[in-house]
């Protein structure tokens, strides 16, 4: 064994080694998604290919450990055998167990390196940078290692040069040559149309958009056919149309060059949008039906039918010389230890269920309006200062919201909140009444508590 057969023995002990510490060094597991439809032929190879081959050498552990142990067993065959006078034998076993590391290890790499010269894209279907780390990295040293073992074994150069310099193989290496020039230049019928994306805007809740250059768009932003020429995407198109409708090709896929299934999506559409009026109609009469009917005569009465994103009301107001941050000031914490309602100077909470919508009504009074409890699951007055004389109630992420409710500017009042619960099973709103009128005092009283 000459020294530079040594040298890459070394290198191949070395860098398989590395590549058990890598292993080492990756959590146990790692998640990702993607959103991305486009066909990644190298992920598809992967996914099927590599599965089946990790299957198959379940039960031979000289591939595992990053080929730690086909190096090694690799390098005791080569080294036996020249030891015995048999080079030829050791060469072979090296060769096969390097061929079987490239092909374990190396095909991921390959499949990955096919993906991304064909579509950026598919960078996302292999977890994106940290799937890289996670799935390919790995792979890396072990496949390094498999070079460093041929290099390792190859025959002398003098038997290099006259195999370099014989008839066959020059041959043959100017047919791979001419392939490979051949394989890197794009054909007519694979190279991506003029309708590229960013021609692709259309407004949001229009009507079904028609044609082809529709249709081209809807393929391209679902990253789908984007190596391809236009007319190959609209035959595809054409021949799902004819086959339409079939459970497996979904309507909107194809409503733009086929009448069948732009009818078919715009009923979808249309059937909805009718659930949905449907929906705010009958919340809109449980909102009517529930109103409330004051003892005393309000100064104003204002109704509103509200969502909420994440089921806070809330008004929030600040002194001329006031830069404080309401979501800084810790009123969330204490709504939510309360359950119910909270305040500081200049900024009042309360709190409902986001999935329901509420039945809104603040009523103003001159003078304090007589207790109510009955028909509602909890009553909380609380003290509020108000610095600035603007009490709007508004969820926050929305920006709009109720009338000031700060009738006499600037000072102190009190607020009482009520609140009953939706009919949880059959999705009715939640009712909250606020009755706001002057006075002083920061103490919460419970007038009715949660049963």
């Amino acid at each position: 064994m000459n020294r530079r057969s040594r040298l890459w023995w070394i290198t191949a002990l070395v860098v398989s080694g590395a590549g058990v510490g890598y292993q080492l060094s990756l959590p146990e597991s790692f998640v990702f998604g993607y959103a991305s439809y486009g066909w990644c032929p190298g992920r598809e190879v992967s996914d099927e290919v590599s599965q089946r081959l990790w299957a198959a050498v379940e039960w031979l552990p000289v591939l595992w450990y990053a080929g730690v142990p086909a190096v090694v067993l690799a390098f005791a065959a080569h080294w036996s055998s020249a030891r015995l006078g048999r080079p030829r034998a050791g060469r072979v076993v090296s060769r096969v167990l390097a061929g079987a590391l490239l092909l374990l290890y190396g095909l991921d790499l390959v499949a990955f390196g096919v993906d991304l010269a064909l579509d950026r894209s598919c960078l996302e279907q292999w977890g994106g940078v940290e799937g890289l780390r996670f799935f390919l990295g790995p792979d890396v040293m072990p496949t390094v290692a498999a070079f460093c073992v041929l290099a390792a074994v190859r025959i002398p150069k003098y038997r290099v040069r006259r195999v370099l310099l014989s008839r066959w193989f020059r041959r043959g290496l100017a047919s791979v040559a001419g392939l490979g020039l051949l394989s890197f230049l794009p054909a007519g019928d694979f190279s991506p149309g003029p309708t590229g994306t960013e021609a692709c805007e259309f407004p949001q809740g229009a009507e079904v958009a028609t044609g082809e250059r529709a249709f081209l768009c809807g393929m391209r932003r679902d990253r789908m056919f984007t190596m391809v020429g236009d007319h190959l995407a609209l035959a595809y198109g054409r021949r799902m149309c004819a086959a339409f409708p079939h459970p497996d090709i979904p309507a909107y896929r194809i409503a733009a060059i086929c009448p069948p299934a732009a009818a078919v999506v715009r009923q979808e559409r249309e059937a909805e949008e009718a659930a949905y009026q449907a929906d705010v109609a009958a919340e809109q009469k449980a909102c009517d039906e529930a109103r409330h009917r004051p003892r005393i005569k309000p100064l104003r009465v204002v109704r509103d039918r509200m969502y909420t994103d994440y089921g806070v009301i809330e008004s929030f107001e600040a002194a001329p010389d006031d830069d404080t941050d309401p979501f800084q000031d810790g009123l969330l914490d204490k709504a939510q230890h309360h359950g119910l309602v909270a305040t500081l100077p200049g900024h009042f909470m309360m709190l409902s269920h986001s999935d329901y919508a509420n039945c809104l009504t603040a009523e103003t009074y001159r003078r304090r309006p007589p207790v109510e409890v009955k028909g509602w699951d909890r009553v909380v007055e609380v003290g509020y200062e108000s610095p600035a004389g603007s009490i709007v109630l508004m969820d926050p992420m929305a920006g709009e919201g109720l009338p000031n409710l700060a009738f006499r500017g600037k000072g102190h009042y009190r607020i009482r909140v009520h609140y009953r619960e939706p009919d949880w099973e059959a999705w009715t709103p939640q009712h909250i009444l606020v009755m706001v009128f002057p006075g002083r005092g920061d103490q919460v009283v419970e007038h009715r508590r949660p049963s």
